[in-house]
């Protein structure tokens, strides 16, 4: 708390909570920034940037994962204001190779598609596909038809990273940075990992308290990805808290931004259910969630096992707000303190689970023929199938965790018709349709 003694009072129940919960969590680093309408953003900071070394600042970088795929979305957008592509154009017109794997429908895959994870992309490991990775993920059957299933893939935004390059004949982070985050402040430190640990970025630690183990980030993209730079238009930016939202408020700013008034408004139109939470919906690399008589709540979370990192803005406001870990436990208490604090919004608690019937059954996917069944085990479920069994764990609606297997991801079960059991079941390794 005394490091962040001088914040305004307007702030000090947030910088409790945020001091109180890095400290409960036996966290190693964090930063939380937020900015309202043309003020300099407020930075709150605890712990240290690597295990026993130097405090975390207001300058020090944390790499934020999937919140990257919101510059991305911007950047194929700069390209739709230039007249370069149309956002429900196949994306084989540039990138012929997704046309050429095991499943015909790929042709069909467009930008839009992509961007909204309805392309029906698998999502295998970089680890997995190895260094040919668009020939891998070609043998890889579609979960779903094109445009048939809200299905998270950071696979879909490394497809298109690769358009992007192919389209301008330039290198996917040259592009980033000299069409978007240039116009916004940022440079190239913040997309490369080498230039990022020269300007004392932080490391990620994997373990809790006395148990961790720290990573720098150049080390870290190694040990995620196998240092496989096609990630990271799903997940490679390395920010500073004050420089996320200072970038994501430019985006919108209508006096700084380097998108177009309908590029903003088509980030913003979020309209496909994620079936996660209720009435979560995601648009262009952001999900949305309207909070009961206050305002739509815009944002995204990144998760690298030893980063984490949460990302929410209401633009109509002027309000931005990012919270930052180094050890990659969310701050999801301080997230709900600031939602309280600034914008008066109370956190909606996540329904209970279901009858045991309500998901039990087999689930097919679609082409491959891979199956799991669903079964009730104890105070939750079981999974089998794929080669394994695991228990699922509930965590909130209608969604699931693996006990014990955190590279699988979570699982969530979809509900065609609300009074029917559920008629899908999709997550990180499988996504497949109830057969029985």
């Amino acid at each position: 708390m005394r490091r962040n003694a001088g914040a305004p009072a307007r702030y000090a129940r947030i910088v409790a909570a945020f001091c109180a919960e890095h400290h409960n969590l036996a966290g190693v680093g964090a930063s939380l920034a937020i900015v309202e309408g043309n003020g300099a953003p407020f930075v709150a900071t605890a712990g240290s940037a690597c295990l026993e070394g130097q405090a975390v600042t207001a300058t020090t970088r944390f790499r934020v994962g999937s919140i990257t795929k919101l510059w991305t979305a911007a950047l194929v957008l700069r390209q739709v204001d230039a007249g370069r592509l149309g956002l429900d154009d196949e994306v084989t017109r540039v990138l012929p190779e997704l046309a050429a794997g095991v499943d015909e429908r790929a042709a069909a895959i467009t930008w839009r598609q992509l961007l909204t994870h309805t392309a029906g992309v698998p999502d295998p490991s970089p680890l997995e596909l190895g260094a040919d990775w668009l020939l891998g993920l070609g043998e890889r059957p579609l979960w779903r038809e094109p445009g048939a299933l809200w299905s998270y893939s950071s696979d879909g935004y490394a497809l298109v990273g690769a358009a992007l390059a192919r389209l301008r004949g330039v290198e996917f982070s040259r592009l980033l940075v000299d069409e978007l985050l240039a116009p916004l402040g940022l440079g190239d430190a913040v997309i490369d990992p080498h230039r990022a640990l020269q300007t004392g970025a932080a490391c990620g630690h994997l373990g809790r308290g006395q148990q961790a183990r720290a990573f720098s980030v150049v080390e870290d993209l190694a040990l995620g990805t196998g240092a496989a730079r096609w990630t990271i238009p799903a997940g490679g930016a390395i920010v500073s808290a004050a420089e996320l939202v200072t970038a994501v408020q430019g985006l919108f700013d209508p006096g700084r931004s380097p998108l177009s008034l309908a590029a903003r408004g088509e980030l913003l139109a979020a309209e496909v259910p994620t079936g996660e939470r209720p009435g979560e919906r995601y648009g262009l690399g952001v999900r949305v969630r309207t909070s009961t008589g206050g305002p739509a709540i815009y944002g995204h979370s990144g998760a690298t096992g030893d980063f984490a990192a949460d990302l929410i803005f209401v633009p109509e406001r002027g309000f931005y707000a990012a919270v930052l870990s180094n050890d990659g436990v969310p701050l999801r208490a301080t997230l709900v303190t600031i939602l309280q604090e600034v914008l008066d919004v109370a956190p909606e608690p996540a329904a209970p689970m279901g009858p045991a019937g309500r998901y039990a059954g087999t689930y097919r996917a679609d082409r491959s023929g891979a199956a799991v069944t669903i079964a009730a085990h104890g105070a939750g479920l079981r999974l089998s199938g794929l080669g394994f069994e695991v228990g699922l764990e509930h965590a909130g609606d209608d969604r699931f965790v693996a006990a014990g297997r955190p590279e699988l991801g979570g699982f969530t079960f979809l509900f065609a018709d609300v009074d029917a059991p559920a008629s899908d079941l999709r997550g990180h390794a499988f996504v497949g349709a109830r057969v029985e």
